[in-house]
């Protein structure tokens, strides 16, 4: 089965946009003023991420746990998914404690770091992860009641809707009455973020139950312009409000409706690329690029922390040559890791995930039928 270049493009845009911003934040910050652009392009990257998350295990969801309304399918579910992505990180967490940093406490090991701020300094870039893992355990539950309605899509559609609500309102709470910080306070908190995934699964609702309506509306043709336009708005605001004297950390709307509005935008970009670039036939040498970043891409984001951290240490002037010398070895050095650890390590788990699960993948009958270009491995 083929990948859908438009999902590639998506995720290979989310990881370089963080390479991007660490990168400047480690090699050059310390004798160049880009705060702006760090700050922006770290954000967005991960909320691509997030969104698009949500989208492709929301597809498999519908299918597996809505449709079939099956408690052995839900954990069938999670069995995949913990294939998919625990292994890897424990092996970035053996690494980090083995070679970069001793100070790990086991909430590192069960996603709770993000509670404490010291606990996730063992390895920071895992807070967006356990976001995602917390996503991946709570919210199928709410779907698989939906699988035992009747009308299965209403049902879903009601649920994701108040799922969507209710995380807003929860942040609308906690800014009230405990006036938390934006990064740490209210990004980086589990409980607070979820509807940023919960958005990428409603699209992927809208697509397998109201396929014209995905493709005239969410994927039309102002979808990118609209899509592009707004993120660049609200580019400017956090840079506006998060560098001129951190007015973020004291924005209302910036710790509570900014996160749903931009996962908003984000989904009309996912929905117009899935669409409209689906293979790219015309550019194999782009689609092979794209493809091959997008593949390793969870390898990139586990591991260039360490590495940046590592190769940071030698930059002891204040040469923008000197600085991307010791940024492009840092990055010849993650490529080649995160190759070797895609082969030998991630494909064999996934071809073993593959096997046990086996008897389990034969589609239902009664599932909503595929519509459009379906990623390879979605999962």
């Amino acid at each position: 089965m083929e990948r859908n270049a438009g999902l590639d493009l998506i995720r290979s845009s989310a990881i370089l946009l963080v390479l991007f911003c660490h990168g400047l934040g480690f090699f050059f910050m310390p004798y160049h003023d880009f705060n702006p652009l760090n700050y922006v392009t770290g954000y967005l990257g991960v909320e691509l991420f997030f969104v698009l998350s949500g989208f492709l295990i929301g597809r498999i969801l519908l299918q597996e746990v809505v449709e079939r309304g099956s408690l052995a399918r839900l954990g069938t579910f999670y069995v995949r998914r913990w294939f998919r992505t625990l292994p890897l990180y424990l092996l970035a967490v053996a690494t980090t404690y083995l070679f970069f940093n001793r100070h790990m406490n086991p909430t590192n090991l069960f996603f709770l770091q993000n509670f404490d701020e010291g606990h996730l300094s063992f390895l920071p870039i895992s807070w967006s992860l356990s976001i995602e893992e917390w996503f991946y355990l709570l919210i199928p539950v709410p779907l698989l009641l939906a699988g035992k309605f009747r009308h299965k899509p209403a049902a879903f559609f009601a649920i994701s809707a108040l799922l969507i609500l209710f995380f807003p309102v929860l942040r609308m709470i906690e800014v009230h009455h405990n006036q938390p910080l934006w990064d740490y306070g209210v990004r980086k908190q589990i409980p607070l973020r979820l509807d940023s995934l919960v958005f990428g699964v409603l699209l992927a609702g809208v697509k397998t139950y109201h396929a014209a309506l995905y493709r005239k509306y969410l994927a039309g043709k102002w979808a990118l312009p609209i899509g592009v336009l707004g993120l660049a708005y609200f580019g400017g605001y956090l840079v506006y409000n998060g560098i001129a004297e951190q007015t973020m950390d004291h924005s209302w709307f910036g710790r509570t409706l900014l996160f749903s509005v931009v996962s908003l935008l984000i989904a009309l970009l996912i929905a117009a690329a899935e669409t409209h670039i689906p293979r790219m036939e015309r550019l194999p040498n782009l689609r092979g690029f794209i493809g091959f970043v997008s593949a390793q891409s969870y390898g990139y984001y586990l591991f260039h922390w360490n590495l940046f951290v590592w190769f940071s240490k030698e930059n002891t002037t204040a040469s923008v040559a000197h600085s991307l010398y010791l940024l492009l070895f840092a990055l010849i050095v993650l490529i080649a890791f995160t190759f070797v650890v895609h082969r030998y390590f991630e494909v064999p788990i996934m071809k073993l995930r593959d096997l046990l699960t086996k008897k389990s993948k034969r589609p239902a009958a009664h599932a909503p039928a595929a519509r459009g270009n379906e990623p390879l491995k979605l999962d």
